[in-house]
Order: structure tokens, then C-alpha cells, then sequence
């Protein structure tokens, strides 16, 4: 039997009446109505290990969060193919996910602060999926000291590399300071050597990361305006950058963001010829939906993922996906790193309920599971490879994982794993479309170097 119990009308009657600026309540039991969506899946009468999900389901005015959506079928896909094909330990894998709203704008970290500390204390939950950086460096806050795993899907600020975490905060997507290196590369690829580049960032974790990224590439050449991260003061922020000399634009934000950033250009008339690159937060193929001036357009704008030339691995993924929800998950970011999350999760259990691990499961535990998915006999996230991956860690044995985002060769000290980059061009029907691969190198000493992958 397959269940997802989703109550998105309870959600958003929630907030029609408190609305989204809501000051949050001391206490944590205001999360039960935002933590009711649960990805459940197995043998009825099967014990449950849970999971949590900390996640932009819904926007303020109550619709559906494309990303969100799209998370929510990777995930659940994930659950079903781990307990249709191998219980974990005699348990069956569930995934509550609570809802931040969008909250982060209006209501800071606190909501994502207390459905965190809702997940812990309500239901005793020791491994925590968030998504973006913001809310990811709010929820460490809370789980690092409670000792729970902490796992994100999307979340690429380069300040999540050196917390002192104790081991327990990972993710799947790479550092912002291989995008950074991207993005410069992108930037200046067609521009004279002498030309600047300007780049406007939201204020938060993610644009400041990559506005730092960037900046070690480039040097002098960037030039940055920011705006606050409600989406607020776009036009500002772009009359704030120098237009002499300029040769290119990048853009850091999210998809609605980037329709405000084309209005902003096109009322200046020395940036409005100028080429756009945008960020992966603005990466989908919602882009060109959103509201745009009369003479503003981001067509033939290029935008960065994580991504590598398809896999097999990868297609399989694509194709189960497809099969099962009649869409594309290339059309959403990290719809791919969302399914690996619950599968590696899950696989640390593996290792934490065996010989490894002592049959304890913590925070700890888990983590050291994630430190075991990166050597030894290689196998794909594939239906049938579950089986033979989960009968390994059971056994303390080290398992090499290729993921449907790629090779999962996880830095052990820092949790985090590489990975190459997939540039997307915007069409004239407002699609989006693959268009190039790039192959970045970590030189150390700050060295990257960034450079096409021929196909």
C-alpha cells in the first residue's frame, strides 16, 4: 500500500487566518499542522524508523512550491523502492516533512528553529533533511547540540564547510565555491579581458557565499549590489553597480527574483544589452512564468546546476521518475539530490543497526554510516542494488555509491561531496534547456579550475 498524507488544505487555512508574518509561538506544538505530511510506504505492521524533513512546501499565498513538489516525489519514490525491495534492520522508512511556508523572509530562522526542535522532542527523530542554506545553518543550530544528523539536499553556502558540527551536518549539494568558480568562468568567457562583471545577490547565507566565491575569482573585475532577502529592492541593487566597464551580469536568487532582476536591467540602458547568468536558485523551468515588464526578457540567459553529463544511473532514476509522476525531474533543481538523501540516510541506518555501528542509532551513528558510502565494492542507486548495499553495512563493510546525482565521494571531515557543473540556456517559448557541461578541479589553495566537458 502506498500513502502520502498530505494535508496542504489544513496548511493553508492555517494561514489564511494567521498569515505569514505571524510572530511565532514560544513553544513548539504550532508545528503539528506543518509537520502532518508524511511519505509512508511498506508492510503494514512493519515497524518505522522516521525521518524528518525540514521544507518549502507551500508559498505565502498558499499554492504549491515547485521545488517543494518535486522533492516530495523524489523522496517518496525513494521510499518506496528502499521498503518495496529491503526493510532496514526488520523497519520500514517513513519521512515526516514539516513546511516552512516560505517563512524565511518574514519570519527568520524561528520557524524552522522550532519545527527542528518539534521533529526532536515530539517525535524523537535523529536524522533531519533540510533544503536551502538559510534554513540549514538555523536547523545545525538546533540539532548539533541534540546530537541528531543533519542532512541537506540543496544547501551550497561555504560557510556550512567549517561549522564546528561534530561530524553531523552533511550535504549532498556541493560547495558554492565550485558554482562561484563557475560562474566566473561563465561570466567572462565572451567578455574583453579588462571588463568587470557585475553581480547582484540576495542578502542571506547562499548570496553572500557566492558573492565571496565569485569575488576569489575575479577579483577587482566583480562588482556587487545586494537587496534584502524578501525580494525587495531589486531595482536598487542594480542602479547601486558602476555600468562602465561592465561586460557581463550574474545574477544570485530565486526564479520569481530573476523576473524582477530583468525588469531592473531593462530600465537601464547600459546593462540592458549585457548578458545574464543566473545562480542554481533561479535554475528552473518556472523562470520565464513570472511577471516581466513589457521590455524586460531573460531570453538566452544561462543558468548553473550541479550536473553531469547523464549517467546511467541518472536515466534509470529519470525514467522511474517519469514513470511514476509523468514529469521530467530535470525540471526542478536537485530533484535528483533529494531522492539520494533519503537513500544514503537510509543506508547509514543500515550500517548503524549492524556490526559498525552496534545496532545504535543516533545522530553519531549515522553519521559515521555516511563516512562508509564512499569506498569499497561500487554500486548504484538502483532498485536492485539496495539489497546488496544495505546486506554490506550490515556487515561493516564499505560501500562505493553512484548516486542519481552523481559519484557520492563524500570529504569525511567535511561532509560534503563534488561535483561537475550543468549549464541551462532559456529559450524563446520559455523553456529551459541543457546546453553545456563543466568539469571543475579543486587545486587546493584555493585553486579551481573550471573547464568544458567535450562531449
Amino acid at each position: 500500500m502506498i500513502r502520502i498524507l498530505q494535508t496542504f488544505c489544513l496548511v493553508v487555512t492555517l494561514f489564511a487566518v494567521a498569515g505569514c508574518s505571524t510572530i511565532v509561538p514560544p513553544d513548539v506544538d504550532f508545528a503539528a499542522g506543518r509537520c502532518a505530511t508524511v511519505i509512508d510506504e511498506g508492510v503494514e505492521g512493519m515497524p518505522t524508523w522516521d525521518i524528518g524533513a525540514i521544507l518549502e512546501l507551500t508559498q505565502p499565498g498558499g499554492a504549491k512550491d515547485p521545488n517543494g513538489e518535486f522533492y516530495l516525489r523524489a523522496m517518496h519514490l525513494a521510499v518506496t523502492e528502499l521498503n518495496n525491495h529491503r526493510d532496514i534492520s526488520g523497519r520500514r522508512v517513513r519521512v515526516r516533512v514539516c513546511d516552512t511556508h516560505s517563512d524565511w523572509a518574514t519570519g527568520g530562522g524561528a520557524v524552522t528553529r522550532d519545527l527542528a526542535k518539534y521533529l526532536i522532542e515530539k517525535h524523537g527523530i535523529q536524522a533531519i533533511i533540510t533544503d536551502a542554506s538559510a534554513d540549514t545553518q538555523t536547523a545545525q543550530a538546533v540539532t548539533v547540540p541534540r546530537g541528531v544528523l543533519l542532512m541537506s539536499i540543496s544547501a551550497t553556502s561555504e560557510e556550512l564547510t567549517f561549522l564546528d558540527d561534530k561530524g553531523l551536518v552533511w550535504r549532498v549539494a556541493p560547495s558554492d565555491v565550485y558554482q562561484g568558480a563557475v560562474l566566473a568562468q561563465l561570466a567572462t568567457e565572451t567578455i574583453d579581458a579588462g571588463a568587470k562583471v557585475g553581480v547582484v545577490a540576495v542578502q542571506s547565507p547562499y548570496g553572500d557565499g557566492l558573492v565571496d566565491a565569485m569575488r576569489k575569482q575575479l577579483g577587482t573585475r566583480l562588482l556587487a549590489g545586494t537587496f534584502p532577502a524578501a525580494g525587495t529592492e531589486i531595482d536598487k541593487a542594480f542602479a547601486d553597480i558602476d555600468p562602465k566597464d561592465l561586460g557581463s551580469l550574474v545574477f544570485v536568487g530565486t526564479s520569481p527574483m530573476a523576473a524582477k532582476a530583468a525588469n531592473a536591467r531593462a530600465k537601464i540602458a547600459k546593462l540592458a544589452g549585457l548578458p545574464m547568468f543566473l545562480a542554481d536558485g533561479a535554475c528552473d523551468q518556472d523562470l520565464a512564468t513570472h511577471p516581466f515588464d513589457a521590455d524586460a526578457t531573460l531570453l538566452g540567459a544561462k543558468c548553473v546546476r550541479p550536473g553531469q553529463p547523464p549517467t546511467a544511473t541518472y536515466t534509470s532514476f529519470a525514467e522511474r521518475f517519469k514513470q511514476k509522476y509523468h514529469a521530467d525531474p530535470g525540471d526542478q533543481a536537485y530533484t535528483q539530490h533529494a531522492f539520494d538523501t533519503v537513500c544514503l540516510i537510509a543506508l547509514a541506518h543500515a550500517w548503524a543497526t549492524g556490526t559498525g555501528g552496534n545496532g545504535t542509532v543516533n545522530g553519531t551513528s549515522l553519521a559515521e554510516g555516511l563516512r562508509h558510502v564512499s569506498s569499497g565494492e561500487p554500486h548504484a542507486f538502483d532498485p536492485t542494488e539496495i539489497t546488496p548495499m544495505v546486506s554490506a553495512l550490515k556487515k561493516g563493510l564499505s560501500v562505493n555509491v553512484e548516486g542519481a546525482s552523481g559519484l557520492l565521494n563524500f570529504n569525511p571531515d567535511t561532509g560534503e561531496a563534488p561535483s561537475d557543473y550543468e549549464v541551462w540556456v532559456l529559450g524563446k517559448h520559455g523553456e529551459l534547456t541543457s546546453n553545456s557541461f563543466y568539469q571543475v578541479d579543486d587545486l587546493g589553495m584555493g585553486k579551481i579550475a573550471v573547464q568544458p566537458i567535450k562531449p
